[in-house]
């Protein structure tokens, strides 16, 4: 077939070359069918699994309208003997536009019905199908599948129609990266891009969860705070993302059940000693998390056992690295009167500390800093306010965001970088 003229064809077969650099094929245009003859004929695409192979996995023919034509297209390579060209292990047709009720189209398939091809009509619901028979296809090759590429492909380029909620669980159907666990952190890091995404991850963290810990093998971060916090994080993701009472109180019990772990040590508590990684946690971390759970656990009761946790570490902490966990008890505790025994106990050790800082206290410290920051925040003498003043400024703060918490807590998971507009989402959101 000719070169393309038309935009149409041009950027839908830029589509598809773009697809297969994603699923991991080396991709070539205008592929000849024969290499030795003149004036060979070329297919318009072709995907092959690496560069120097001769034959190509996948071809394609992308026609601007249904014409007499591309009636050739397919026979141009079934014709072929085995031994100049290799029959593809599938052949995909596509009709840009018009056809709808094309004779030739219904010719081709029965036709070539009985080989590994398929002709679809873009301009009708046959887009959807066309991409979700290349995941097919692909998937008998490998069950490797780069879901965050291929996703953000499909919503920035808007290349073609497709319903996400179809296009996730056909992966799921599929068994994609089913023994590597990536595709729930796929998911995660999805959703703290695209709120579109959040529904789905729910619903996939949901199954893990229904028995976590014999589907351990579904779970995989590279970060600290995934690797090492994710499921009381995902229980509040969980918790965040609906209304339903049954659900709320078993997250909640869940993660209880968790951090008490009767038969051992609480799981974030003032257990000191234990190695040097986790007492730089219980210092710059504990209280960070426990603020990411109290604005994904966002209730008055569950913020107060957030808070009694965190006062545990407090009390069994040093003078001046009490500080941040301090500072992050002041935005855990709901501004209620039952939080005000809270209030008088963080005011008690900041006087004994000498020292404060209304800068650090809307932006605490979270697993990014160091003994330098004690250092200056002790330098500093900010007046503190007052519980009645307290309750007006936290209730001063911006309007909640249920989807913007989870949002945070994806990125959290995903994510080794914790920076100040973090902190201060996280703040945002309590």
């Amino acid at each position: 077939m000719s070169d393309h003229k038309l935009d149409i064809g041009i950027n839908f077969i830029d589509g598809i070359n773009k697809l297969g650099s994603i699923l991991g094929y080396h991709t070539q245009t205008e592929k000849l069918v024969d290499m030795i003859k003149r004036n060979s004929p070329a297919v318009d695409l072709a995907w092959f699994k690496e560069e120097n192979q001769k034959f190509p996995l996948f071809i394609f023919e992308v026609e601007s309208s249904a014409t007499n034509g591309m009636t050739y297209n397919p026979m141009k390579v079934f014709s072929k003997k085995n031994e100049k060209f290799e029959k593809p292990l599938f052949f995909f047709q596509l009709v840009l536009s018009g056809g709808q009720d094309s004779s030739r189209i219904d010719d081709l398939r029965e036709t070539y019905g009985t080989y590994n091809y398929r002709i679809y009509r873009v301009s009708t619901y046959e887009s959807q199908s066309f991409l979700f028979d290349i995941l097919e296809q692909h998937r008998q090759i490998s069950q490797n599948l780069d879901v965050i590429q291929l996703i953000r492909f499909l919503f920035e380029s808007k290349w073609i129609d497709f319903d996400l909620f179809s296009l996730t669980n056909h992966i799921e159907s599929l068994d994609f990266e089913k023994e590597s666990g990536l595709l729930l952190s796929s998911y995660i890091f999805l959703a703290s891009h695209y709120k579109e995404l959040i529904p789905i991850t729910v619903g996939y963290l949901r199954k893990i969860h229904t028995d976590f810990y014999s589907n351990l093998n579904k779970v995989r971060y590279s970060s600290y705070m995934g690797s090492t916090w994710c499921f009381p994080i995902h229980l509040g993701i969980i918790y965040a993302s609906t209304e339903d009472l049954y659900t709320k109180d078993k997250a909640l019990n869940q993660l209880k059940y968790w951090q008490n772990n009767k038969q051992h040590l609480s799981m974030i508590g003032p257990h000191f000693g234990l190695s040097q990684d986790y007492d730089e946690f219980i210092i710059w971390g504990a209280g960070g998390l426990f603020g990411v759970l109290s604005s994904l656990f966002y209730d008055n009761n569950a913020r107060l056992y957030f808070a009694n946790q965190l006062k545990k570490i407090i009390d069994e902490t040093k003078l001046e690295y009490k500080i941040p966990n301090l500072l992050w008890l002041l935005h855990i505790i709901p501004p209620i009167e039952e939080s005000k025994s809270f209030f008088e106990y963080v005011i008690r050790i900041i006087k004994e500390i000498g020292s404060f800082s209304l800068e650090s206290f809307w932006n605490p410290p979270f697993l990014n800093h160091d003994e330098d920051y004690i250092d200056l925040f002790i330098q500093k003498s900010d007046s503190i306010f007052d519980f009645q003043d307290y309750i007006k400024l936290i209730n001063g703060k911006q309007r909640r965001d249920n989807m913007l918490g989870i949002q945070i807590a994806c990125s959290l998971l995903t994510n080794d970088y914790y920076d100040e507009e973090m902190n201060k989402n996280i703040i945002s959101t309590i």
